[in-house]
């Protein structure tokens, strides 16, 4: 992906690295991509706001003429809940805050150095502590963290129809006879995403030699668990949070007490160098940009179901106490 990120590392570390290399089961670089961030940097450099972080102080301060608007450059990767998340930032802050916003398909790693470098202003994929610390590492001193907007997760799901108290950790199917009732099947993603990597070594470190890893791809991934929960039937996935399966399903992770596939992660937005100062009321807007748990779920739902344009608009709509808090900062008195 990136032939310049080299490191040497333990065993962990490589598994932690298999997972952020292939991401959350969609790897891929977009060549439109990498064409436009291998040119000059074009990110928005002017004097900071004289506005206290509203809307109105925002547009004052910029210029009024449509065609000289600064273009801020937004970096995202082809995973459900970076396309929602961006198409939500780009409507809140060209609405609020008059700036063209270009949403840049671009690998994760890619998308790390072009911050650290200029070349993208702004980036809302950055899984930590563990998931992409290495990427993390390199250019913690050249970027902004603008903190957390939302969690995740990733490992093996089952229905939670599937008793606990018969299958509650990754090492309980090394009996023979619980893999027997999965047909000894792990229902995989793309063969060389970072989760079925990662799935490949919890298969050898859990020793579970009764069970085979079936890649396929997400779509299919989903297709199979509704089929088995449609005729409750028991099924392991590869999976992760946030995906719209969990709104849909009740389902549950199982325990990876080895960390394989690490724990609770927090998906950070991080900036250019001196975005922060370039742009303060829109640095207020990402310090405040946060989505619970279980919107984010309904949301991706309603994406899968929808579009993730439709599902957006309709949010935003919805839900304009939270926008304006993050626009202005100002609480609503309900």
């Amino acid at each position: 992906m990136d032939g310049c990120l080299e490191v040497v590392m333990s065993g962990r570390q490589i598994r932690r690295r298999a997972v952020l290399l292939g991401g959350l089961g969609v790897a891929g670089i977009s060549a439109a991509s990498l064409v436009k961030l291998s040119a000059p940097s074009s990110s928005v450099s002017f004097s900071p706001p004289a506005g206290k972080g509203g809307v109105a102080g925002s547009r004052s301060s910029l210029p009024s003429s449509a065609s000289a608007r600064p273009t801020l450059r937004l970096g995202w990767s082809p995973w459900a809940d970076a396309e929602v998340v961006s198409l939500i930032a780009q409507r809140v802050i060209q609405q609020a805050y008059d700036v063209n916003v270009e949403r840049v398909l671009a690998d994760i790693g890619i998308q790390y150095a072009s911050i650290a470098r200029g070349d993208l202003d702004l980036m809302l994929m950055a899984w930590l502590p563990l998931t992409h610390r290495d990427y993390y590492r390199r250019v913690r001193d050249r970027v902004v963290d603008f903190g957390s907007m939302y969690s995740g997760r990733l490992g093996w799901v089952v229905p939670d129809y599937v008793p606990a108290s018969e299958l509650s950790a990754i090492p309980d199917l090394r009996d023979p006879s619980l893999a027997g009732r999965f047909d000894n099947r792990v229902q995989g993603i793309d063969p060389g995403s970072g989760l079925n990597q990662a799935s490949a070594e919890a298969l050898k470190n859990y020793r579970l030699n009764d069970l085979e890893l079936v890649a396929s791809s997400s779509a299919a991934m989903t297709a199979v668990l509704d089929q088995a929960i449609r005729k409750q039937r028991w099924v392991v996935v590869t999976s992760w949070t946030p995906h719209w399966m969990f709104a849909r399903y009740r389902l549950r992770f199982l325990q990876d007490p080895q960390r394989v596939f690490g724990g609770i992660e927090w998906i950070h937005a991080l900036g250019r160098p001196q975005l922060d100062l370039d742009m303060q009321d829109l640095a207020g807007f990402l310090t405040r940009f946060h989505l619970p748990d279980q919107e984010m779920s309904d949301l991706l739902l309603q994406a899968n179901d929808q579009t993730a344009e439709a599902a957006v608009d309709d949010y935003i709509a919805s839900h304009p106490a939270r926008v304006r808090y993050w626009v202005t900062g100002e609480m609503s008195a309900t």
